[in-house]
């Protein structure tokens, strides 16, 4: 039964966005590919700035992104990101 409650999580983290934590960039097509169905241990590389970090924190800046959307305040790249 592990094994479907271990589905049952990764399906339901399918549709969060996915923001890097360290430059602000949205998640590109192919990353954001990888990265739908893994859960919060699992790293993820940035195609823009090329940092990693676990998934959970990739989904953490999505979800902040999104409230900050309401506030009328864009989700915008840091200006001094490393590229």
């Amino acid at each position: 039964m592990n094994w479907l409650r271990h589905l049952v999580l990764r399906w339901g983290a399918r549709n969060f966005s996915l923001v890097c934590p360290h430059c602000r960039h949205p998640a590109s097509s192919s990353t954001f590919r990888r990265g739908r169905y893994m859960l919060g241990d699992e790293t993820l590389v940035c195609d823009a700035c090329g940092e990693t970090s676990v998934v959970t924190f990739w989904r953490f800046e999505g979800l902040s992104c999104r409230a900050d959307r309401t506030d009328a305040r864009q989700c915008a790249p840091l200006p001094n990101s490393r590229h």
